[in-house]
Formats: C-alpha cells, structure tokens, sequence
C-alpha cells in the first residue's frame, strides 16, 4: 500500500513538473571556451539525465571488470593454495611412512606455496629426521621452539633425537618442557618416567609418579609399588653417602607408599642406628618383621649388635621373631643363630618342619643347608647331612643383581 502511495506521489510530481517546464520552457545559455550553446531548460533536464544514465553504465561496466580480475586473482590463488595443502599432506604421509624420496618432494612444493609457514618448516625439520640428517633435524627443532604453535612437535623430535643419540639428559630435559606445558601430552609423560628411571633419578621419579595424570598410563596399585621403590633406591643412595637423616625421610615415605616393604624398614633401621638411637633401630625392626619377616631385616638387626657372643644373639632373635615366630623367615633365623650356638636340639626342631615338600623351594633349600650343619655338629651324621646337601642343591637359586632398569615398565617387571 505503501508503495502505491509513493509511486502515486511521484507520478503526480513528475506530471506537474513537466507541465510547468513546459508551460514555462525558459533558456539556458552555456559559454564555453569560445563556444556559446542556448537551449531550454527543458532541453538542459533531458541532456544531464541522458549523461547520467551514461555515466551509470560506464561504472558498471568498470566494476564488471574490475570483479572479473580480481576473481581471477582469487582462483588462481586458491587453486595454487589447494595445491599447496596438497603438498603439504603428502609431505607428513610420507613422514610417517618413511618415505624419505615424497618427503623431500612434498617439502618443496609446499614451501613453494607457503615459503614462511611454522607447518612447513615443521615438515621441513621432520623430512631431516626421516633422512638421518639428525643434525640439520635438531638445528630445524630448536628453531620451531619459539612458536608456540609447533613448540610441542619440536619438544617432542628434540627428545627422539636425543634418546637415539645416546643423549638421555638432554632427552629428559625437552621431555621435562614438554610436561611442564598446561596441557600435557601422554609421550611426554611417558618419557619423563622412562628417562628418570634409566638415569635413576629417583627422587625426581617419586615427584613425577605423585602426578595426578599418571593413572592414566600406570595402574593406581602399581604407582604405589613403583614410588616405593624409587624411595628405597633414594633412600639406599643416602645411607651410602652417610646421610641417615635424608636416607631415613626416604625410607618413610616408602613405607608410607608399601608399609609392608621390608627394605625400606632395614634402611629406616640402619638410618637410625646411624644416629644413635640403636634401641629405637630395633623396636623398628622388630614391628617390621611381625608385619612381614624378611631376610633384609634379619641382616640389619644382627648389625645392631656386630660382634656379639652367640649365645646373646641367640636370644636377640628371639625377641625380633616374636611378633611372629612360626613364619619359615622367623624358623630360619631361629635355625642359624641356634646353630651358631650349638644348640642343636633347638636348631633341629626350628628347621625340620622347613624341609617338607610343600615349602617355597627356596626356604626349603635355605633349611636343608643349615640342617646339613646340624647332622655333622650333633653326631656326625654324614649320609643325613649328605641328603639334606642334595635337597639344598635341589632348590638353590640364583642370587644374580638384576640389570639397571631403562623404563619404568622394565622397573616395574623386576619388582614382579
């Protein structure tokens, strides 16, 4: 409706107009360098509409033009871009196949199309390492560090090349910045644990494994195990370096990590009997072994009292195995420091029950040696002691040191 009323309005005007333009058609006179023209005015309205309607169409014609160029720009840029992208797909497939050969070709025509791009100098450093120039590879990855968009895969390459030069330090420390990211990746995580362990760097280990993240690659059971034993290699270091103080700190955090692990109460003993406090070493000792008897505690309670008559030791052990006195470790400690004593009667009874089929292989080994000593000191038997020599042979393992770890998923097969 609108639109009627105006076209009405305008109808109406333009009508008006021109019957008054030509009720009263006026003159016009335009002089001109030396020309002089007079026409109507009438004459005058057609001739500017004419120019304008002109002028209309030559700027259309123009913009028609002007667009046409620059879509041909626009297609020929992005025909050369879509190659480009092209390139550069090709170029990280043959990364990851191996392809050295479509590597190096998908690296050239990319950085034709996109000469200062981080992806293509990612490309390019990576092309390096596929081709050995391990060199070039780790110059290309130092340079990419500083943009934060390829500051990870570089972090990641800089680690691969140091681990395949025999570089773990250094593998660590780009491992490290890597970890220390806000978001974290799981390769960096991984390495960081691996390379901590092969350097044994325990203590570093134990900060590492307390991560929240790190359930996601070990076992909430097995992260307890693994940070008990870094404690106790951490704790071990210490006690050889004299500093009970420090290896006594690590020692309770392993027990704190696995109460039940027994060396790391030897070593809380041992660190601190290294202080003064011997009676306190045993009470320790002796809680340990009512919890879990093991030769380590054994060893670090008889060196509270080196020296000692035998008949005293005797009845030291007596005391340490009372918590729990009928465990084959507590019968064999019985065993041997009656033996020492000479009191035959009691070693025998504390080891025979040890010898039977159904003990663990090496205990039973362990009793029937100690039992081949009694038939000899009690009367001489021989044939008896020789056949409680072929049980102990019979079950003898072997007491091998295990090989560093260089994972820690090697460490963790060692603790079973």
């Amino acid at each position: 409706m609108v639109k009627i009323i105006l076209y009405v309005v305008s109808l109406v005007v333009l009508v008006t107009v021109s019957v008054w333009l030509a009720d009263e058609p006026g003159r016009m006179t335009l002089e001109w360098l030396g020309y002089r023209i007079e026409t109507s005015v009438a004459m005058l309205f057609v001739l500017v509409a004419g120019l304008l309607v002109i002028g209309t169409f030559l700027v259309r014609v123009w913009s028609t033009l002007v667009g046409a160029g620059r879509a041909y720009r626009d297609a020929r840029k992005d025909k050369r871009t879509d190659r480009g992208l092209k390139s550069l797909a090709a170029g990280y497939a043959a990364v990851h196949g191996g392809d050295a050969t479509a590597a190096q070709k998908g690296t050239r025509e990319a950085k034709s199309t996109f000469p200062d791009h981080a992806v293509v100098r990612l490309l390019e450093q990576q092309t390096a390492r596929i081709l050995g120039d391990m060199k070039t590879a780790s110059a290309d990855a130092r340079e990419l560090l500083a943009d934060s968009t390829t500051e990870l895969a570089a972090l990641r390459d800089l680690t691969e090349v140091a681990k395949a030069s025999g570089d773990l330090e250094g593998a660590l420390v780009h491992a490290v910045r890597a970890l220390d990211r806000k978001a974290s990746p799981r390769w960096a995580l991984t390495n960081v644990l691996d390379l901590q362990t092969a350097l044994g760097k325990w203590e570093a280990l134990v900060t590492t494994l307390e991560r929240k993240d790190v359930p996601s690659i070990v076992s909430v059971a097995d992260q307890a195990k693994l940070k008990a034993e870094a404690c106790v290699r951490a704790a071990t270091i210490y006690l050889a370096d004299h500093d009970p103080t420090a290896a006594a700190k690590w020692a309770r955090k392993a027990i704190t990590a696995e109460p039940t692990r027994a060396d790391a109460s030897a070593i809380l003993a041992r660190a601190i009997a290294a202080d003064g406090k011997a009676k306190k070493a045993s009470a320790e000792l002796e809680k340990a072994w009512a919890a879990n008897p093991h030769p380590s505690l054994l060893s670090a309670y008889l060196q509270l009292a080196p020296g000692e008559a035998t008949l005293a030791r005797a009845g030291r052990i007596e005391k340490l195995v009372a918590g729990n006195p009928d465990h084959p470790e507590s019968r064999l400690a019985q065993g041997e420091s009656a033996l020492s004593a000479e009191l035959w009667g009691q070693a025998r009874s504390r080891l025979e029950p040890l010898l039977d089929k159904g003990i663990a292989a090496s205990t039973r080994s362990k009793a029937a040696a100690l039992m081949a000593q009694v038939e000899i000191g009690e009367s001489g038997d021989t044939k008896a002691a020789t056949q409680c020599l072929v049980i102990a042979l019979e079950g003898r393992s072997s007491n091998k040191d295990l090989p560093v770890p260089t994972s820690l998923a090697g460490l963790l097969s060692q603790l079973g």
